[in-house]
C-alpha cells in the first residue's frame, strides 16, 4: 500500500496498480480483523463481556448475508464472462476504485487455469505502456 490511497499487487506473472487494489486489500484486511473483534465474537460484548461466545458457524452470519446479496449478482456475471472483458477490466485506470468484480475475477483466474491464461493474454493497462 502506499500513502497515497493505492497498492501494488501481483498474481498469475501480471502486475495490478491503482487504487481498485488499495481497496481491495484494505477489504481483505478488515475482514481478516474482524476475526478478532470482540464484538463480532460474542454474544453481546458490551453488557456479557466474554461469557457468551458464539458458535463459529454462527460467525458473520449477518455481515456474511448482507455482502453476499451484494455480490451474488457480480458472481454470476463473472462465471460466463469472456476473458478478453475481464482482462480490459483488470487493465482499468489506477483512478479505479470499484474492486469486486475485479476480485472474483482474480478468484475465477485462481480455479480455471485456460480462464487465467486468456486474461493474462489480455491484460494491457496504460501504465504497462509507460515502462516498456
Amino acid at each position: 500500500m502506499t500513502g497515497d490511497g493505492k497498492a501494488l499487487g501481483a498474481k498469475f506473472g501480471i502486475t495490478f496498480s491503482g487504487k481498485w487494489v488499495w481497496h481491495m486489500k484494505d477489504f481483505i484486511d478488515r475482514g481478516f480483523m474482524n476475526l478478532f473483534d470482540p464484538n463480532i465474537l460474542f454474544k453481546d460484548y458490551p453488557a456479557q463481556g466474554t461469557s457468551e461466545p458464539l458458535e463459529s458457524n454462527e460467525l458473520f452470519d449477518d455481515a456474511k448475508a448482507e455482502l453476499e446479496g451484494q455480490l451474488a449478482p457480480i458472481r454470476a456475471k463473472v462465471a460466463v464472462m469472456d476473458p478478453a472483458e475481464a482482462g480490459a477490466l483488470l487493465s482499468c485506470s489506477e483512478e479505479e476504485t470499484e474492486f469486486h468484480e475485479r476480485l472474483m475475477i482474480l478468484t475465477r483466474m485462481h480455479f480455471e487455469k485456460e480462464f487465467e491464461l486468456k486474461v493474462v493474454e489480455a491484460f494491457k493497462p496504460a501504465y504497462y505502456s509507460k515502462v516498456q
